[in-house]
């Protein structure tokens, strides 16, 4: 049996005095040749370890460029200044847009928010399709009462995006599953952002007549609400509208005052890990339907009392017209 280091303590002692720790890499090469190398979810993982690593992870100039790698439409000056009054500036700006928001529980009765950015990244593959920062107004009692959409691509300047258009099911699949899409909403005032798209696309639909082609990037916003990014594609594959609603469960549009409440909701809730493969928008919906079915068997059983009502009605008059034919 061939011995091994641990058999010779000659060896043994050597191999040990050998070793190189964490704390005998030069600083500079940990944070110029390795952090710059990991995505952000890794930086975040690795700064958690230890506090030599936790130190060198919190260098600003890392995660702006991992935002920008990220999401590059925060390299958008107006963006880049929202973010720098964040708390860490851009690990804040990660940290909140990076994971799914969950709705707080307890949400604004008198929303305050006088500015929406909208930050929207749409990528095929690796390759950046579209990018755009929108500003949305919503002081204003027409926002407020108006049904909420926000438009960050105008249908007259359609962009070009180089994809093939989907003819069978199996090219609807692949494009479903290499379009990415990021959309942040950006509240200045509160120094808060969330991604309120799914990620991935959960639906590619053809119209049968125009031949247009809809992907959206939709996913529960809390309980009751639906964020809605739908993407429209003409036969040519030109990008032609990229828009963002609310919807109830009850399949309605919200309008802006609704809509900013879950939205606040989101951008004060905790974080956590993203739902894959559209699961949040399957659940809602679940509960869409089960709440769709209970209101059909509602409006059946009153539709019972209703019919029972009126034999009952019929009855009572034949009996009514009988007695006083008899008396």
């Amino acid at each position: 049996m061939p011995s091994t280091p641990a058999d010779h303590p000659k060896a043994a002692e050597t191999t040990a005095a050998s070793a190189t720790t964490l704390s005998d890499v030069h600083p500079d090469i940990i944070q110029t040749h390795i952090l710059t190398r990991l995505a952000g979810p890794a930086i975040a993982s690795a700064a958690t370890t230890c506090s030599q690593l936790h130190t060198l992870a919190s260098h600003e100039p890392l995660w702006k460029k991992t935002c920008h790698a990220t999401w590059p439409s925060t390299l958008a000056p107006r963006v880049r200044d929202v973010i720098d009054t964040f708390p860490e500036g851009h690990r804040s700006f990660f940290a909140d847009s990076f994971p799914s928001p969950c709705v707080s529980k307890i949400l604004p009765r008198n929303p305050h928010s006088r500015e929406l950015i909208s930050a929207v990244d749409l990528f095929h593959g690796e390759r950046l399709i579209l990018s755009k920062v929108v500003e949305t107004e919503t002081a204003t009692e027409w926002f407020r009462c108006s049904p909420f959409r926000i438009d960050v691509v105008d249908p007259k300047d359609a962009v070009r995006a180089g994809v093939t258009y989907p003819v069978d099911e199996a090219t609807c699949r692949e494009l479903e599953e290499k379009l990415r899409l990021t959309w942040v909403v950006i509240d200045p005032a509160a120094r808060r952002a969330v991604d309120v798209s799914s990620g991935t696309a959960v639906a590619v639909e053809k119209h049968w007549l125009s031949g247009e082609v809809v992907v959206r990037f939709s996913t529960a916003a809390g309980e009751e609400a639906l964020c809605g990014v739908a993407v429209t594609w003409g036969t040519e594959m030109q990008v032609r509208e990229v828009s963002l609603q609310m919807e109830d469960l009850d399949g309605m549009q919200m309008n802006g005052r609704e809509s900013l409440v879950i939205l606040q909701g989101a951008l004060r809730g905790t974080r956590k890990k993203k739902k894959e493969g559209g699961e949040g928008f399957r659940e809602f919906l679940k509960r869409k339907k089960e709440r769709k079915e209970g209101k059909v068997r509602a409006e059946g059983r009153l539709d019972m009392v209703c019919v029972g009502l009126v034999v009952l009605a019929i009855v009572s008059s034949s009996l009514l017209v009988f007695w006083r034919w008899h008396h």
